[in-house]
Formats: C-alpha cells, structure tokens, sequence
C-alpha cells in the first residue's frame, strides 16, 4: 500500500497552477510546502508552508511536483545552484510541466539513480486547479503510478496512467496542440463577428450546442486567461511555449503527415502572437 499520503509533499512553481495545488494539498490536511523563485504577496496567507531556500525546501520535502514554466526553470530546479540533483538522499520528482518529449527523455537518462522520476502533466487551468479537478497524464512504472496516486487523486478528477516514462508528456503537447487550435480559432471567430452584425455572446451561445463547441468555447467565461492578448510572460505565451513543445517532437520525423503539421505549426504559432483582442476590449 502507497505511504504517500504520510510523506511530506512539495509545489515547486507556486504560479497560477502550482499554488492552488499546495491551497488543496493543505486542505486536505497533507504535510506540503510550496517554493518559488520569487516571492509573491498571495503567499503570505500559506504562513510557514512556503519556503523560500531552494535548498531548504528540498531539504523538507520527500515527494516534489515541479509545476515550474518551461525547460529552462526545470533546469535550474535540478541542475542549478542548490538543484535537486545535487542530493544525495533518495526523493520522487513529479515533472508536471508541460515540456517538450524530446528534452524530458534525455533529462530523464541523466537523472541521478537517487531521483525517482515520474512525469504526471496535467490539464484543465487553474479552475480545475482550485477545485481539485485536474486531469492527469501520467507516464511511470505501474508500481511508480499506484505509489502516487493517492495523491493525484486529491489534486484531480481524472487520473490516466498512459505508459512508461515519456508517454504522458506525449499526450499532454498533442492535446494542447489541439487546444492551441481551439483558442485561436474562437477568439479569431469572436473578433470578426461583429463585421457579420453578430454579437459575441451570440456565436458563443450557437457554438456551445453545435459542432463548433470546445472546451475553450464552453469555458471561456470561467478561464481567468480567457480575455489576453499575446505576452511572452502571460498564458497566450505558455501556449506559444507548448506548441513549441510538439513542434520538437516533431522535427526529426520524415512522414508526410509530420511535415504538415510542422507547416501548419509555424501557422499556429503566428496566429497566437498575433491573437486579436476580446471584443468589447477596446
């Protein structure tokens, strides 16, 4: 039986994911603590739950969650001054950062054989975050995934053990390929309507009970990002960093099919820099 629920449980990337986990974790009365690279004033109300020594924090905590932005933070967590692969004693990293395939396994060969290391990326924004609703995609031995769990159920509603390690970082960059798609498309939609005398709130209405439903449609008004425009800094830019994350996937492939979707990539890409802004905005 897991004795993960009696371990103590780290959020490294307390951000707009990563701090909704640790709020559930200690709801839940989990032993857990939270780090991030900058303090923020919303992490004042965690009191002596977030640490602000890297070192430290590893120190404390058995089981790490790295929800940190992009390959570069992921890297500095382990491999930086004070890194997680620095330590010699034995603890399980949970990579649930949506990284590129192609990275994680080459990261994963060089971790040190003290670091169990479990990909579990996750879908659904912070929303999902808050009320312990994500879905999970794990890639992990079986003993691996029934070992954390109990835990992932405390933090999702949907929990998917897709294959060894690797696997569900696979899934995790098509589906927010397909996400990607689906944000520009209805906020490019949103934007033209009003040329074609229909309202926002009209299309948003016909698209939620015919074919062009999405989950962005469907949530739009519930998604805190919902409303932005391109930043590198902001969600529209981590889309921009996830698109990025299959088009590496992607590069060495010689299929015909690869080929267009590296083409129709750039495409999105462009389309997501250039996002237009919510009607109504101006």
């Amino acid at each position: 039986m897991s004795k993960i629920l009696n371990s103590t449980i780290g959020i490294a990337g307390c951000g707009t994911m990563g701090l909704p986990m640790l709020e559930v974790l200690l709801k839940n009365n989990i032993n857990a603590f939270g780090y991030d690279i900058i303090f923020k004033e919303s992490f004042s109300s965690l009191k002596k739950n977030f640490i602000s020594s890297k070192k430290d924090f590893f120190q404390k905590v058995d089981v790490i969650f790295s929800v940190v932005r992009d390959i570069n933070q992921t890297k500095e967590l382990c491999e930086g001054k004070n890194g997680l692969f620095q330590l010699n004693s034995p603890k399980t990293l949970i990579i649930s950062s949506t990284l590129s395939p192609a990275f994680l396994n080459n990261f994963f060969q060089n971790a040190p054989e003290n670091i169990t290391m479990i990909e579990a990326p996750m879908s659904g924004a912070p929303m999902k975050a808050k009320d312990a609703t994500l879905t999970f995609m794990v890639g992990a031995e079986k003993n691996q995934y029934e070992n954390i769990l109990p835990i992932l159920n405390i933090l999702g509603e949907k929990i998917h053990h897709i294959g060894k390690f690797g696997s569900g970082m696979s899934v995790k960059v098509l589906n927010n390929f397909v996400a990607s798609c689906s944000v520009v498309a209805v906020r490019h939609v949103l934007s033209e309507a009003k040329y074609l005398n229909i309202s926002s709130e009209q299309l948003l209405e016909i698209l939620n009970c015919s074919s062009g439903k999405t989950w962005f449609s469907e949530n739009i008004k519930n998604i805190d990002w919902a409303k932005e425009g391109y930043t590198k800094e902001n969600t529209i830019g981590i889309l921009e960093k996830d698109v990025n994350s299959f088009l590496d996937g992607l590069e060495n492939s010689e299929s015909e099919t690869s080929q267009a979707l590296l083409n129709f990539q750039k495409s999105l890409l462009n389309s997501l820099r250039n996002i237009p802004k919510f009607p109504n905005e101006d």
